[in-house]
């Protein structure tokens, strides 16, 4: 994953977080699609967990619901613009957020919407990072 373009490490990072926080709705949605079949699923999960080639788990999703009729895919699901964090402009001190543990996807947690602790991450259960920003 660290020999590939800004760009593409910035899309393959917010296709993951769309994924995870969208997860048993893209499930669901290949189950009843045309295929039938939800394995691409199956394999970024364990691409994921298993650090495998994850771009390549991303582009075999990807592909696979668009050919089941989703022309956005999953890329075209996200804003794909490297548009910054939703709520983020200037602040006259540093912003705390919980980010993944793993530094895979762009998903984030304000720590006011986690008062019993951190977030933890939907594939091992990590706790997610606290970090300024």
């Amino acid at each position: 994953m660290t020999d590939r373009p800004a760009w593409q490490a910035r899309r393959t990072a917010e296709a993951l977080a769309h994924f995870f926080t969208h997860l048993d709705d893209i499930r669901d949605e290949l189950r009843r699609g045309a295929s039938r079949d939800d394995g691409p699923v199956d394999r970024l999960l364990a691409a994921v967990r298993d650090d495998g080639d994850i771009d390549d788990a991303v582009r075999g999703l990807h592909e696979h619901i668009q050919a089941d009729g989703d022309p956005r895919g999953l890329y075209g699901r996200t804003r794909g613009t490297g548009a910054q964090l939703a709520g983020f402009g200037a602040a006259d001190r540093p912003m705390k957020l919980y980010l993944c543990p793993h530094r895979r996807c762009s998903r984030y947690h304000w720590p006011e919407t986690a008062p019993d602790g951190p977030p933890t991450c939907d594939l091992d259960g990590t706790p997610l990072l606290l970090k300024s920003v």
